[in-house]
């Protein structure tokens, strides 16, 4: 549910979840496909679904606690991320680490150049991958980043009016 006068989302909804989850499952998939079909070992489309794993374990313990949605009443975590995931950590106040703003990219270009080595063996899927990587990352920063509660995280891209009106009408 978006906020009236700011349009920015105040609510996260299922629906704007299972967007960026179909979003994801596109790369993922075609990876998957990728290492499955070209891998000489059977354990390398295992070893890609643990370093996603790892990936998203370590973005949770080290950024969800600082997001504004993670503060919001309840005991699961409900955002465009994650749904239904029980809040294990406490909420933290402020800026989140320094060391988010290196990991986060860092982590995100591991994740994503790691099944490239399988999918140069096979241009359609290396195509659908990499179309379907920059659909997801421009709708996240195009859909997600302008709209976000969390005016402490490095990716929003909320402008200081509409933050300003929206912290003047909660306030």
């Amino acid at each position: 549910m978006d906020c009236p006068g700011t349009a920015l989302e105040a609510t996260p909804t299922l629906g704007r979840f299972l967007y960026y989850k179909i979003l994801t499952a596109v790369p993922v998939f075609a990876a998957l496909v990728a290492i499955a079909r070209h891998a000489e070992a059977f354990y390398w489309p295992f070893v890609y679904i643990g370093v996603c794993l790892l990936h998203a374990g370590i973005m949770f313990t080290i950024k969800c606690p600082h997001c504004a949605y993670y503060k919001l009443a309840g005991k699961k975590h409900r955002c465009f991320i994650w749904w239904g995931v029980p809040k294990i950590y406490k909420p933290r106040t402020g800026l989140e680490p320094r060391f988010v703003g290196i990991y986060a990219p860092i982590g995100m270009l591991v994740l994503t150049f790691f099944p490239v080595y399988w999918l140069w063996s096979d241009w359609v899927l290396l195509v659908v991958y990499f179309l379907s990587v920059a659909g997801l990352v421009l709708s996240i920063g195009m859909h997600q980043c302008p709209r976000c509660l969390n005016f402490d995280c490095s990716h929003n891209q909320v402008p200081e009016d509409v933050r300003d009106q929206y912290m003047k009408s909660v306030a």
